[in-house]
Protein backbone atom coordinates (compact mmCIF):
# COMPACT_ATOMS: atom_id res chain seq x y z
CA UNK A 1 0.00 0.00 0.00
CA UNK A 2 1.75 2.98 -1.22
CA UNK A 3 0.21 7.01 -2.45
CA UNK A 4 -1.22 5.66 -5.91
CA UNK A 5 -2.91 2.40 -3.99
CA UNK A 6 -4.48 4.85 -1.30
CA UNK A 7 -5.26 7.15 -4.55
CA UNK A 8 -7.41 3.83 -6.03
CA UNK A 9 -8.80 3.06 -2.48
CA UNK A 10 -9.68 6.46 -1.49
CA UNK A 11 -9.88 8.49 -4.09
CA UNK A 12 -12.20 11.24 -3.06
CA UNK A 13 -9.95 12.08 -0.21
CA UNK A 14 -6.27 11.09 -1.52
CA UNK A 15 -4.30 13.85 -3.38
CA UNK A 16 -1.19 13.69 -4.73
CA UNK A 17 1.32 16.79 -5.19
CA UNK A 18 0.33 19.69 -7.66
CA UNK A 19 -3.29 19.56 -6.72
CA UNK A 20 -4.93 21.88 -5.31
CA UNK A 21 -6.02 20.01 -2.32
CA UNK A 22 -2.47 18.94 -1.19
CA UNK A 23 -1.34 22.78 -1.51
CA UNK A 24 -4.06 23.67 0.90
CA UNK A 25 -3.02 21.26 3.36
CA UNK A 26 1.09 21.30 2.87
CA UNK A 27 1.11 25.19 2.79
CA UNK A 28 -0.99 25.95 6.02
CA UNK A 29 0.54 24.80 9.06
CA UNK A 30 1.18 27.44 11.82
CA UNK A 31 5.59 27.45 11.14
CA UNK A 32 7.33 27.48 8.46
CA UNK A 33 9.50 24.51 9.45
CA UNK A 34 6.18 21.84 8.87
CA UNK A 35 5.38 24.13 5.60
CA UNK A 36 8.88 23.09 4.16
CA UNK A 37 7.56 19.38 4.31
CA UNK A 38 6.59 17.30 1.50
CA UNK A 39 4.54 14.33 1.55
CA UNK A 40 4.05 11.94 -0.61
CA UNK A 41 0.31 12.38 -0.57
CA UNK A 42 -2.84 13.92 1.95
CA UNK A 43 -5.71 12.37 3.09
CA UNK A 44 -8.15 13.84 4.14
CA UNK A 45 -10.76 12.32 6.18
CA UNK A 46 -14.80 13.43 6.48
CA UNK A 47 -15.77 10.74 8.91
CA UNK A 48 -14.57 8.94 11.87
CA UNK A 49 -15.12 5.40 9.71
CA UNK A 50 -13.00 6.75 6.57
CA UNK A 51 -10.39 7.53 9.41
CA UNK A 52 -10.64 4.16 10.68
CA UNK A 53 -10.70 2.72 6.97
CA UNK A 54 -7.74 4.17 6.58
CA UNK A 55 -5.59 3.40 9.34
CA UNK A 56 -6.62 -0.04 8.50
CA UNK A 57 -5.83 0.15 4.97
CA UNK A 58 -2.23 1.50 5.94
CA UNK A 59 -1.42 -1.35 8.01
CA UNK A 60 -0.69 -3.06 4.65
CA UNK A 61 1.60 -0.32 3.81
CA UNK A 62 5.63 -1.52 4.09
CA UNK A 63 7.73 -0.33 7.03
CA UNK A 64 8.98 2.08 5.18
CA UNK A 65 6.59 4.00 4.66
CA UNK A 66 5.63 7.23 7.70
CA UNK A 67 2.37 8.21 8.55
CA UNK A 68 1.82 11.71 10.12
CA UNK A 69 -1.47 12.88 11.81
CA UNK A 70 -2.00 16.55 11.42
CA UNK A 71 -4.84 18.44 13.96
CA UNK A 72 -4.91 22.10 13.82
CA UNK A 73 -0.71 21.74 12.79
CA UNK A 74 0.22 23.92 15.74
CA UNK A 75 3.34 22.49 16.87
CA UNK A 76 6.10 24.24 14.90
CA UNK A 77 8.88 21.94 14.61
CA UNK A 78 9.26 20.27 11.13
CA UNK A 79 7.95 16.85 11.39
CA UNK A 80 5.36 16.57 14.05
CA UNK A 81 2.66 16.60 12.28
CA UNK A 82 3.83 16.02 9.01
CA UNK A 83 5.90 13.67 6.21
CA UNK A 84 8.53 13.84 3.65
CA UNK A 85 7.90 11.32 1.55
CA UNK A 86 5.40 9.52 3.43
CA UNK A 87 1.73 9.87 4.03
CA UNK A 88 0.30 12.65 6.23
CA UNK A 89 -3.65 12.02 7.39
CA UNK A 90 -5.54 15.86 7.62
CA UNK A 91 -8.06 15.64 10.21
CA UNK A 92 -9.19 19.49 9.32
CA UNK A 93 -11.92 17.74 7.60
CA UNK A 94 -14.02 15.92 10.60
CA UNK A 95 -15.63 18.87 11.71
CA UNK A 96 -18.95 19.68 13.67
CA UNK A 97 -19.92 20.75 16.80
CA UNK A 98 -23.54 19.66 18.62
CA UNK A 99 -24.75 20.43 22.19
CA UNK A 100 -27.09 17.72 23.62
CA UNK A 101 -29.57 17.96 26.32
CA UNK A 102 -27.28 17.66 29.00
CA UNK A 103 -25.40 20.51 27.73
CA UNK A 104 -22.65 18.39 26.87
CA UNK A 105 -20.64 19.42 23.93
CA UNK A 106 -19.36 16.65 21.05
CA UNK A 107 -16.45 18.03 19.18
CA UNK A 108 -15.28 16.58 16.12
CA UNK A 109 -11.47 16.60 16.07
CA UNK A 110 -10.98 18.57 12.66
CA UNK A 111 -12.64 21.83 14.47
CA UNK A 112 -10.88 24.97 16.24
CA UNK A 113 -11.81 26.30 19.00
CA UNK A 114 -13.52 29.27 17.36
CA UNK A 115 -15.74 26.98 15.47
CA UNK A 116 -16.45 25.63 19.31
CA UNK A 117 -17.12 29.44 20.93
CA UNK A 118 -19.05 30.45 17.64
CA UNK A 119 -21.35 27.61 18.22
CA UNK A 120 -21.70 27.81 22.13
CA UNK A 121 -21.61 31.85 22.15
CA UNK A 122 -25.53 31.98 20.64
CA UNK A 123 -26.35 29.74 23.85
CA UNK A 124 -24.67 31.21 26.14
CA UNK A 125 -22.40 28.37 27.06
CA UNK A 126 -18.64 27.70 27.02
CA UNK A 127 -16.03 25.23 27.49
CA UNK A 128 -12.68 24.83 29.33
CA UNK A 129 -11.10 25.01 26.37
CA UNK A 130 -8.48 26.79 24.50
CA UNK A 131 -7.66 30.59 24.65
CA UNK A 132 -6.53 31.23 20.52
CA UNK A 133 -9.54 31.10 18.43
CA UNK A 134 -7.38 29.79 15.66
CA UNK A 135 -6.06 26.75 17.37
CA UNK A 136 -7.00 23.18 16.60
CA UNK A 137 -8.71 21.22 19.30
CA UNK A 138 -6.98 18.03 19.24
CA UNK A 139 -3.29 19.00 19.70
CA UNK A 140 -4.17 21.32 22.72
CA UNK A 141 -6.54 18.71 24.46
CA UNK A 142 -3.76 15.36 24.06
CA UNK A 143 -0.61 16.92 23.92
CA UNK A 144 -0.50 25.07 22.32
CA UNK A 145 1.50 28.35 21.83
CA UNK A 146 2.58 31.61 21.72
CA UNK A 147 1.75 33.76 19.44
CA UNK A 148 3.27 37.04 18.83
CA UNK A 149 3.16 38.59 22.08
CA UNK A 150 0.09 36.65 23.55
CA UNK A 151 0.07 32.86 24.95
CA UNK A 152 -2.21 29.63 24.62
CA UNK A 153 -1.12 26.85 27.14
CA UNK A 154 -2.13 23.70 25.58
CA UNK A 155 -3.38 22.27 28.90
CA UNK A 156 -5.37 25.62 30.43
CA UNK A 157 -7.79 27.94 29.66
CA UNK A 158 -9.35 31.39 31.52
CA UNK A 159 -11.49 28.58 32.99
CA UNK A 160 -8.50 26.74 35.18
CA UNK A 161 -8.28 28.19 38.57
CA UNK A 162 -11.65 26.80 39.31
CA UNK A 163 -11.72 23.94 36.49
CA UNK A 164 -8.04 22.33 35.69
CA UNK A 165 -6.47 21.43 32.75
CA UNK A 166 -8.59 21.15 29.67
CA UNK A 167 -7.55 17.57 29.33
CA UNK A 168 -9.39 17.11 32.76
CA UNK A 169 -12.77 17.97 31.26
CA UNK A 170 -12.95 15.61 28.53
CA UNK A 171 -15.58 13.40 29.40
CA UNK A 172 -15.36 11.26 26.56
CA UNK A 173 -12.46 10.80 23.82
CA UNK A 174 -13.78 8.68 20.12
CA UNK A 175 -10.68 6.57 19.09
CA UNK A 176 -9.52 4.64 15.94
CA UNK A 177 -6.89 2.04 17.06
CA UNK A 178 -4.09 1.13 14.98
CA UNK A 179 -6.70 -1.76 14.12
CA UNK A 180 -8.80 0.43 12.89
CA UNK A 181 -11.31 -0.75 15.72
CA UNK A 182 -13.21 2.70 16.83
CA UNK A 183 -13.37 2.88 20.54
CA UNK A 184 -14.56 5.07 23.27
CA UNK A 185 -12.64 5.99 26.13
CA UNK A 186 -14.37 7.26 29.39
CA UNK A 187 -14.49 6.78 32.98
CA UNK A 188 -16.19 3.92 32.56
CA UNK A 189 -15.34 2.57 29.30
CA UNK A 190 -11.67 1.79 28.61
CA UNK A 191 -10.79 3.89 31.82
CA UNK A 192 -6.93 3.35 31.37
CA UNK A 193 -6.71 4.37 27.62
CA UNK A 194 -9.06 7.37 28.98
CA UNK A 195 -6.48 8.22 31.16
CA UNK A 196 -3.56 7.89 28.79
CA UNK A 197 -4.92 10.14 26.49
CA UNK A 198 -4.84 13.15 28.92
CA UNK A 199 -1.32 14.07 28.30
CA UNK A 200 0.01 11.35 26.34
CA UNK A 201 -0.63 12.69 22.98
CA UNK A 202 -0.53 10.64 19.70
CA UNK A 203 0.56 7.38 20.74
CA UNK A 204 -2.51 4.97 21.46
CA UNK A 205 -4.88 5.72 18.61
CA UNK A 206 -6.34 8.52 16.31
CA UNK A 207 -8.77 10.90 18.37
CA UNK A 208 -11.96 11.90 16.19
CA UNK A 209 -14.17 13.10 18.97
CA UNK A 210 -14.15 14.97 22.12
CA UNK A 211 -17.04 15.47 24.22
CA UNK A 212 -16.77 18.35 27.14
CA UNK A 213 -19.18 19.23 29.72
CA UNK A 214 -20.42 23.02 29.00
CA UNK A 215 -21.23 25.64 31.83
CA UNK A 216 -23.13 29.06 31.58
CA UNK A 217 -20.96 31.96 30.77
CA UNK A 218 -21.77 35.48 29.91
CA UNK A 219 -19.41 37.80 28.72
CA UNK A 220 -15.42 38.74 30.34
CA UNK A 221 -13.16 41.30 31.08
CA UNK A 222 -9.90 41.97 30.17
CA UNK A 223 -7.09 42.59 27.57
CA UNK A 224 -3.19 42.80 27.08
CA UNK A 225 -1.24 45.67 28.83
CA UNK A 226 2.26 46.69 27.33
CA UNK A 227 4.57 48.24 28.74
CA UNK A 228 8.59 49.72 28.21
CA UNK A 229 10.82 47.30 29.42
CA UNK A 230 12.22 48.61 32.64
CA UNK A 231 9.15 48.08 34.32
CA UNK A 232 9.96 44.13 34.31
CA UNK A 233 10.83 44.00 38.63
CA UNK A 234 7.43 45.52 39.34
CA UNK A 235 5.49 43.20 37.28
CA UNK A 236 7.71 40.40 38.78
CA UNK A 237 6.47 41.55 42.09
CA UNK A 238 2.94 41.43 41.49
CA UNK A 239 2.94 38.10 39.48
CA UNK A 240 4.54 36.96 42.57
CA UNK A 241 1.96 38.36 44.66
CA UNK A 242 -1.03 36.72 42.21
CA UNK A 243 0.48 33.29 42.16
CA UNK A 244 1.47 33.07 45.81
CA UNK A 245 -1.34 32.16 47.33
CA UNK A 246 -2.85 28.66 48.57
CA UNK A 247 -6.53 30.76 47.42
CA UNK A 248 -6.13 32.99 44.53
CA UNK A 249 -8.75 34.39 42.88
CA UNK A 250 -11.00 31.77 41.01
CA UNK A 251 -11.68 34.07 38.46
CA UNK A 252 -8.58 35.54 37.08
CA UNK A 253 -6.67 34.80 34.60
CA UNK A 254 -2.54 35.60 33.71
CA UNK A 255 -0.05 35.00 31.28
CA UNK A 256 3.23 37.45 31.46
CA UNK A 257 5.87 37.88 28.91
CA UNK A 258 8.91 39.96 28.36
CA UNK A 259 9.77 40.37 24.69
CA UNK A 260 12.17 41.32 22.40
CA UNK A 261 12.19 42.64 18.31
CA UNK A 262 13.55 44.99 15.95
CA UNK A 263 11.04 48.06 17.84
CA UNK A 264 12.50 47.44 21.36
CA UNK A 265 11.92 45.53 24.01
CA UNK A 266 8.54 45.31 25.77
CA UNK A 267 6.35 43.69 28.49
CA UNK A 268 3.43 42.13 27.95
CA UNK A 269 0.38 41.35 30.87
CA UNK A 270 -2.66 38.83 29.61
CA UNK A 271 -5.13 39.47 32.28
CA UNK A 272 -8.55 38.30 31.67
CA UNK A 273 -11.32 37.86 34.29
CA UNK A 274 -13.89 35.41 33.68
CA UNK A 275 -17.19 37.46 34.91
CA UNK A 276 -18.03 41.35 33.04
CA UNK A 277 -15.91 42.85 36.62
CA UNK A 278 -13.92 46.00 35.24
CA UNK A 279 -10.40 46.10 37.48
CA UNK A 280 -10.90 43.77 39.83
CA UNK A 281 -8.61 43.23 42.62
CA UNK A 282 -6.38 40.30 41.85
CA UNK A 283 -6.05 42.24 38.26
CA UNK A 284 -5.77 45.80 39.35
CA UNK A 285 -2.59 46.00 40.67
CA UNK A 286 -1.06 45.11 37.19
CA UNK A 287 -3.51 47.79 35.47
CA UNK A 288 -1.44 50.27 37.85
CA UNK A 289 1.66 49.62 36.66
CA UNK A 290 2.65 52.75 34.54
CA UNK A 291 3.68 53.54 32.13
CA UNK A 292 2.00 51.64 30.11
CA UNK A 293 2.39 51.70 25.70
CA UNK A 294 -0.87 50.30 25.11
CA UNK A 295 -3.74 47.98 26.30
CA UNK A 296 -6.95 46.20 25.16
CA UNK A 297 -8.73 46.21 28.39
CA UNK A 298 -12.67 45.42 27.98
CA UNK A 299 -15.80 43.82 28.28
CA UNK A 300 -15.83 40.84 25.85
CA UNK A 301 -16.86 37.69 25.00
CA UNK A 302 -14.84 34.58 25.12
CA UNK A 303 -15.08 34.48 21.25
CA UNK A 304 -14.25 37.96 20.98
CA UNK A 305 -11.43 37.47 23.62
CA UNK A 306 -10.33 34.01 21.59
CA UNK A 307 -10.44 36.28 18.43
CA UNK A 308 -8.33 38.56 19.53
CA UNK A 309 -5.09 36.27 20.25
CA UNK A 310 -5.90 34.89 17.24
CA UNK A 311 -4.79 38.52 15.33
CA UNK A 312 -1.34 38.70 16.82
CA UNK A 313 -0.45 35.75 14.50
CA UNK A 314 0.87 35.12 11.21
CA UNK A 315 0.82 31.44 10.32
CA UNK A 316 3.54 30.41 8.08
CA UNK A 317 6.65 32.51 10.20
CA UNK A 318 9.03 30.36 11.26
CA UNK A 319 8.33 30.52 14.66
CA UNK A 320 9.45 27.51 16.96
CA UNK A 321 8.87 27.27 21.16
CA UNK A 322 11.36 25.86 23.85
CA UNK A 323 9.92 25.31 27.57
CA UNK A 324 10.89 24.47 31.08
CA UNK A 325 9.30 24.76 34.13
CA UNK A 326 10.67 26.33 37.16
CA UNK A 327 9.70 27.05 40.97
CA UNK A 328 8.00 30.55 41.80
CA UNK A 329 10.56 32.59 43.14
CA UNK A 330 11.00 36.93 42.35
CA UNK A 331 14.88 36.84 42.22
CA UNK A 332 15.10 33.82 39.99
CA UNK A 333 12.66 35.40 37.91
CA UNK A 334 14.88 39.24 38.02
CA UNK A 335 18.12 36.68 37.03
CA UNK A 336 16.77 35.32 34.60
CA UNK A 337 15.83 38.99 32.67
CA UNK A 338 19.69 39.50 32.45
CA UNK A 339 20.02 35.89 31.08
CA UNK A 340 17.54 36.71 28.24
CA UNK A 341 19.46 39.93 27.33
CA UNK A 342 22.56 38.63 27.60
CA UNK A 343 20.96 36.32 24.85
CA UNK A 344 19.61 38.60 22.40
CA UNK A 345 22.64 40.64 22.66
CA UNK A 346 24.13 37.90 20.18
CA UNK A 347 21.37 37.69 17.84
CA UNK A 348 19.58 41.04 17.47
CA UNK A 349 21.35 41.19 14.14
CA UNK A 350 19.13 38.22 12.71
CA UNK A 351 16.43 39.36 10.27
CA UNK A 352 13.17 39.51 11.77
CA UNK A 353 13.97 38.36 15.21
CA UNK A 354 11.55 38.56 17.58
CA UNK A 355 12.19 36.47 21.04
CA UNK A 356 10.01 36.40 23.85
CA UNK A 357 10.00 34.86 27.80
CA UNK A 358 6.48 33.92 28.84
CA UNK A 359 5.26 32.74 32.05
CA UNK A 360 2.21 31.20 32.82
CA UNK A 361 1.68 30.30 36.57
CA UNK A 362 0.62 26.68 37.50
CA UNK A 363 -1.01 27.87 41.07
CA UNK A 364 -1.70 25.09 44.06
CA UNK A 365 -5.37 25.49 43.18
CA UNK A 366 -4.85 24.95 39.43
CA UNK A 367 -3.28 21.79 40.50
CA UNK A 368 -5.94 20.51 43.18
CA UNK A 369 -8.43 21.21 40.63
CA UNK A 370 -6.88 19.51 38.21
CA UNK A 371 -6.85 16.29 40.42
CA UNK A 372 -10.55 16.64 41.65
CA UNK A 373 -11.55 16.59 38.25
CA UNK A 374 -9.46 13.23 37.98
CA UNK A 375 -6.60 11.23 36.88
CA UNK A 376 -4.58 12.74 34.10
CA UNK A 377 -0.60 11.14 33.55
CA UNK A 378 1.65 14.64 34.03
CA UNK A 379 2.32 14.19 37.13
CA UNK A 380 1.77 17.14 38.86
CA UNK A 381 0.55 17.28 42.17
CA UNK A 382 -0.45 20.42 44.40
CA UNK A 383 2.13 20.23 46.53
CA UNK A 384 4.76 21.08 43.98
CA UNK A 385 3.09 23.99 43.14
CA UNK A 386 3.08 27.44 42.96
CA UNK A 387 5.31 26.59 39.42
CA UNK A 388 5.74 29.09 36.21
CA UNK A 389 6.23 27.04 33.16
CA UNK A 390 8.04 29.12 31.09
CA UNK A 391 8.23 29.04 27.56
CA UNK A 392 10.64 30.60 25.22
CA UNK A 393 9.79 31.23 21.29
CA UNK A 394 11.32 32.56 18.72
CA UNK A 395 10.31 34.06 15.43
CA UNK A 396 12.59 34.81 12.55
CA UNK A 397 12.51 35.60 8.32
CA UNK A 398 15.50 33.22 6.64
CA UNK A 399 15.92 30.17 6.59
CA UNK A 400 19.91 30.52 6.48
CA UNK A 401 19.54 31.94 10.44
CA UNK A 402 17.87 28.81 11.57
CA UNK A 403 20.89 27.43 13.15
CA UNK A 404 22.00 30.23 14.96
CA UNK A 405 18.66 30.99 16.43
CA UNK A 406 17.93 27.50 17.85
CA UNK A 407 21.27 27.46 19.35
CA UNK A 408 20.97 30.70 20.90
CA UNK A 409 17.51 29.72 22.45
CA UNK A 410 18.62 26.69 23.56
CA UNK A 411 21.57 27.81 25.48
CA UNK A 412 19.34 30.47 27.20
CA UNK A 413 16.99 27.50 28.19
CA UNK A 414 20.07 25.30 29.40
CA UNK A 415 21.10 28.34 31.22
CA UNK A 416 17.64 29.09 33.01
CA UNK A 417 17.48 25.27 33.91
CA UNK A 418 21.14 24.93 35.24
CA UNK A 419 20.12 28.27 37.24
CA UNK A 420 16.99 26.69 38.77
CA UNK A 421 18.42 24.09 39.64
CA UNK A 422 21.22 25.70 41.47
CA UNK A 423 19.04 27.27 43.56
CA UNK A 424 16.77 23.94 44.11
CA UNK A 425 14.33 25.97 41.72
CA UNK A 426 13.86 23.47 38.73
CA UNK A 427 11.02 21.29 38.30
CA UNK A 428 11.24 18.22 36.29
CA UNK A 429 7.60 19.04 34.27
CA UNK A 430 8.00 19.93 30.73
CA UNK A 431 4.73 20.91 29.12
CA UNK A 432 4.28 19.18 25.96
CA UNK A 433 3.13 21.25 23.41
CA UNK A 434 5.81 24.11 24.04
CA UNK A 435 8.72 21.76 23.88
CA UNK A 436 11.25 21.57 21.00
CA UNK A 437 11.84 18.31 19.20
CA UNK A 438 15.05 17.73 21.81
CA UNK A 439 13.19 17.69 24.88
CA UNK A 440 12.02 14.86 26.64
CA UNK A 441 8.10 16.04 28.20
CA UNK A 442 6.37 12.45 28.42
CA UNK A 443 9.72 11.23 30.74
CA UNK A 444 8.94 14.71 32.79
CA UNK A 445 5.44 12.45 34.03
CA UNK A 446 7.66 10.49 36.06
CA UNK A 447 8.33 7.37 35.70
CA UNK A 448 5.48 5.72 37.21
CA UNK A 449 3.52 7.58 34.46
CA UNK A 450 5.84 6.45 32.12
CA UNK A 451 5.32 3.20 32.68
CA UNK A 452 1.41 3.26 32.54
CA UNK A 453 1.56 4.60 29.29
CA UNK A 454 3.69 2.27 27.72
CA UNK A 455 1.38 -0.52 29.21
CA UNK A 456 -1.60 0.94 27.45
CA UNK A 457 -0.04 0.99 24.31
CA UNK A 458 1.26 -2.46 24.46
CA UNK A 459 -2.78 -3.07 25.48
CA UNK A 460 -4.30 -1.03 22.49
CA UNK A 461 -1.43 -0.55 19.95
CA UNK A 462 -0.20 -4.09 20.44
CA UNK A 463 2.19 -3.85 17.00
CA UNK A 464 3.72 -0.65 17.73
CA UNK A 465 1.96 0.91 14.90
CA UNK A 466 1.83 4.32 16.48
CA UNK A 467 5.61 4.10 18.21
CA UNK A 468 7.30 3.38 14.76
CA UNK A 469 4.66 4.18 11.99
CA UNK A 470 3.94 7.11 13.14
CA UNK A 471 7.20 9.21 14.09
CA UNK A 472 5.96 13.14 14.77
CA UNK A 473 5.05 14.22 18.61
CA UNK A 474 6.67 13.12 21.13
CA UNK A 475 6.74 9.08 21.18
CA UNK A 476 7.09 6.98 24.59
CA UNK A 477 10.84 6.22 25.64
Amino acid sequence: MDCKALAVAFPQITYLPSTPQYENSTCSYFAAFENEIHPSCVITPRSTQEVADVIKSLQQAPASLKIAIRGGGHTPWAGAANINAGVTIDMRQLNGVSVDAKNVVSIAAGNSWGDVYTKLQTKGLAVVGGRVSKVGVTGLTIGAIFIGLTLILGGLSYFSETRGFVCDSVVNFEVVLSSGKIVQANANTNPDLYRALKGGTNNFGVVTRFELPSFQQGNMWGGVLYYPSTTYAEIVDKLYNFASPAQPDPNAHLIVATAYSPAGSVNVVNAYYTKPTPNPPSLAPFVAVQPQLAQTLREDSLLGFASEQSSFSTNGDRQLFFTTTIKLNKQLLLDMEKLFHDTIEGVKTVPGLTISMVFQPLTKHILQQSALQGPNVLGLSPERGPLLITLLNSVHTNAADDAKVIAAVTDLLSKIEELARQRGLGERYKFLNYAYKTETPIQSYGPENVKFLQTVSKKYDPSGFFQSSVPGGFKLP
